[in-house]
């Protein structure tokens, strides 16, 4: 990967002439003799992992005397030796992932708040690459059980501004165990006793100590990650048809509509095109949709918030006749089976309401947000039921 000579906002990726078929890069870049021209900044699948909000912010005040005015190109020389999934970039000719460790206990026990993110960050900010607005860092834990030799990222840890999103970690923590208990793949998360940390295990680490290719469907659709709100619930389920693996397609056609049943269930109004992605261990083997990931209720936050893509033509929360016919469309089932998918949701939030009123008891100070998360899916039941 290089500039180009004549347009250095213009970067130029190309193979070297023995690359096997099966060490592409992306789904959507196959090996090929001519080079892969951006045309201005970097190319999406490069893109997709690049740091955003107080991560970013984070590095370029680090990086500040020697790089003042960094571009994505060089922000991805900075954290590209860690990133969500297999591919890592460094100027040298191979790579030595070597992620400082991390007691997971002290992050989940921890008594303070913003302090001990501010150290995250001071730690694990340029063995970050892992993109999305809220604070989060990318970790290894302390002693991974079977993998003594692993120097990568094993752990999520993810904070948030109290101030704009009060209880933001348990309310991811809440909805994931919901979309867990509706049959929907999950990673594990761990929520940390001072609220203030969620920490998720890396569903795209393998039990072998390899990484997983992850390409995102803003990756997958070939739009830049600034494009994550375009296009519509529908057209994720006719790109899956082009990349997911024929034997894997029909579990993936499940899974997608029970995650946008789900999402809409819950008030979710940020389930974007990077929200969703498939994985793999090469190109050239078996794509499959990955867990469900970021899911999160944001109508406690944004009373009035509407989809993050279209579903039926609108981005109106849809009631039961648009979800159904959804369901239909994505999967090919109809009648019976249909219905039955649909009405998979609901014990999940019934799952979820529990946790959420559990919450609200056991934290006087949390319990408006308790109520209001619990509205917002009590709302999303009577559509799903209406």
């Amino acid at each position: 990967m290089t500039r180009s000579d004549v347009e250095p906002d213009t970067i130029l990726f190309g193979y070297r002439a023995d690359v096997r078929s099966e060490s592409a890069v992306s789904l959507t870049m196959p090996v090929r003799a001519d080079q892969y021209d951006s045309m201005a900044g970097l190319l999406p699948l490069f893109e997709m992992n690049l740091p955003e909000g107080a991560l970013r912010e984070r590095l370029r005040l680090q990086f500040a005397k020697t790089i003042p005015e960094f571009d994505d190109l060089d922000l991805l020389q900075i954290v590209g030796t860690s990133q969500i999934g297999r591919l890592r970039y460094s100027l040298q000719e191979s790579v030595e992932e070597n992620v400082p460790t991390q007691d997971l206990t002290e992050i989940l026990t921890h008594k303070g708040g913003a302090d001990l993110f501010a150290h995250l960050l001071e730690r694990f900010a340029t063995y970050s690459g892992i993109s999305g607005m809220q604070p989060k860092v990318l970790v290894r834990e302390v002693e991974v059980p079977q993998k003594v030799t692993h120097h990568g990222a094993t752990h999520i840890v993810k904070s948030f501004d109290p101030q704009q999103y009060p209880e933001l970690a348990a309310n991811e923590f809440i909805c994931t165990r919901g979309a867990a208990a509706a049959g929907i793949d999950t990673p594990r998360v761990q929520l940390s006793d001072n609220r203030q940390f969620l920490v998720v295990d890396r569903f795209d680490l393998a039990a072998d100590g390899t990484y997983l290719g992850i390409e995102d469907f803003c990756v997958l659709d070939g739009r830049r990650s600034h494009g994550r709100y375009d296009g519509s619930y529908e057209g994720i389920a006719k790109r899956m048809t082009d990349y997911v693996s024929p034997r894997a397609l029909a579990r993936a056609k499940e899974q997608f509509a029970l995650m946008v049943v789900y999402s809409c269930t819950v008030g979710n109004g940020d389930a974007h095109l990077k929200n969703f992605s498939v994985i793999y261990r090469h190109p050239e083997d078996e794509v499959t949709l990955s867990p469900a990931y970021d899911i999160v209720s944001t109508l406690p936050y944004i009373a009035k918030d509407t989809l993050a893509l279209e579903l039926s033509g609108t981005r109106e929360f849809p009631d039961r006749a648009r979800l159904l016919k959804f369901v239909r469309q994505v999967t090919g089932k109809s009648g019976k089976a249909a219905q039955q998918l649909l009405d998979q949701v609901a014990p999940g939030i019934d799952v979820a309401l529990q946790h959420a009123d559990h919450y609200g008891r056991r934290h006087a100070d949390a319990a408006e947000f308790a109520e209001r998360i619990g509205e917002a899916m009590h709302a999303g039941l009577k559509r799903l039921r209406s």
